[in-house]
């Protein structure tokens, strides 16, 4: 098997975690060791450039039961690039126009101020647009800022903190909403990003967060979605407990089917006179009943990705051994993060389909596999197909429906590999 040596760079190194970012604590326990790989979003333009690789793995607080990666790598080395853009994918475009209508509906008087933090292209801000209230987006990313220019969305180049939150209270006032939508895990300073919140949101203000739900990352054993952007692997059990140190509590909070399993949470400070919602206890019990930071529980989770490698490994090399030919569609972080825990090289996967121009004509970091275009995908007609996009599944069928009719089979690989 020929797989790609990634070179280092010695010049940038990782921090291997000591302490929970949350509480503190240093009881950490270790329960998932996807090796060494470079950051899932680091595409590259030649397949023989070089390339850092870092450890990526998971340890669980005992204490607060945060799930946290082993290892940080510069937020300046994953982000300033990115080249993903939320607006690619119809499922999450429609998700967010209909979050940004609740938001203004609920929380935004007459001229408000909406920011989000990791605005990215724009997809849920320029829902607003011509709307009567004011919108600012936050984003370290210039690319994808850019992209959101153009659709009417202002936008600051920069990481969310303190600083940035005070200058853009004294320039446009008081935030009504403060929305952060799969950003919250990306950000390695929680403590600071909930402070730079309280610096900005009104007094009457709300924080609207929504990202992966750590119940369904464990039961689903959704391994693929550790990467080095994802810092934190969150439930609302330690997300109160931060948030009620910078005055905050959360009132409302809904699950959501988007990313293979979300949630929606909602807070406020905690001087507001807003209800708490029945499901905030609820989904609060549901975590301390699965017993999330249990080490068996945590254990079977490791064993199962192992599991699934095994799986998938066979099954490819079973069609390549029948002479199928066998592709990837979609790049996204998750299906890099696979094809790099499983050792998937273009050896055995022919190149990426991908719908985002951006990385088109790019290489996957790691194992080096061509991105080509879905128009080449469907001119091309492979037998099989890795769905990397496991979570658009519905969307993804929709959209290559002709060559699924003519023969073409996918293989999703979460949570166990199969084929459709």
């Amino acid at each position: 098997m020929q797989v790609p040596a990634s070179a280092t760079h010695s010049s940038v190194h990782s921090v291997e975690r000591s302490a929970c970012a949350a509480c503190g604590a240093t009881h950490l326990f270790p329960f998932l060791d996807l090796g060494d790989m470079p950051p899932a979003n680091a595409l590259l333009k030649r397949p023989d450039q070089e390339e850092n690789s870092f450890p990526l793995g998971l340890v669980s607080c005992q204490e607060c039961h945060l799930i946290q990666l082993t290892h940080l790598v510069p937020s300046e080395l994953l982000f300033k690039g990115y080249v993903y853009f939320s607006s690619i994918s119809q499922t999450m475009a429609a998700h967010f126009a209909e979050m940004a209508g609740e938001i203004e509906d609920r929380f935004v008087p007459e001229n408000g101020l909406v920011v989000e933090i990791g605005s990215n292209d724009g997809i849920l801000l320029h829902n607003l647009v011509g709307h009567p209230v004011r919108i600012l987006g936050v984003d370290p990313a210039e690319t994808a800022a850019a992209a959101a220019r153009e659709r009417g969305v202002p936008t600051v180049v920069d990481f969310f903190n303190t600083a940035v939150a005070q200058r853009i209270r004294d320039e446009h006032g008081p935030a009504s909403a403060i929305l952060g939508n799969n950003v919250l895990a990306h950000i390695p300073n929680l403590q600071e990003t909930i402070r730079a919140c309280a610096v900005l949101a009104a007094d009457d203000g709300v924080l609207v967060f929504e990202f992966p739900y750590v119940v369904d990352f464990l039961l689903q054993g959704e391994f693929d979605t550790v990467y080095h952007e994802h810092f934190y692997y969150l439930g609302l059990g330690p997300l109160e407990r931060l948030l009620r140190q910078h005055g905050f509590r959360i009132f409302e909070a809904r699950r959501m089917s988007v990313h293979g399993g979300s949630i929606r949470v909602f807070a406020s400070r905690r001087t507001s006179p807003r209800t708490e919602h029945h499901q905030v206890g609820e989904l609060g019990e549901l975590e301390r009943s699965l017993e999330l930071a249990n080490p068996d529980r945590l254990k079977a989770f490791g064993q199962h990705a192992e599991k699934v490698r095994s799986e998938l490994n066979a099954m490819v090399d079973d069609l390549r051994q029948q002479g199928k030919r066998v592709v990837g569609y979609t790049a996204p972080a998750k299906g890099n993060v696979l094809l790099n825990y499983c050792k998937l090289g273009p050896d055995r996967i022919d190149y990426l389909a991908d719908a985002t121009p951006a990385k088109q004509g790019l290489y996957s970091p790691g194992m080096h596999i061509p991105i080509q275009s879905p128009e080449h995908f469907q001119q091309d007609r492979p037998d099989y197909a890795v769905l990397l996009a496991w979570n658009h599944q519905a969307e993804v069928m929709r959209r290559e429906q002709l060559w699924h009719e003519l023969g073409g089979k996918f293989i999703v690989p979460i949570p166990n590999p199969h084929i459709v």
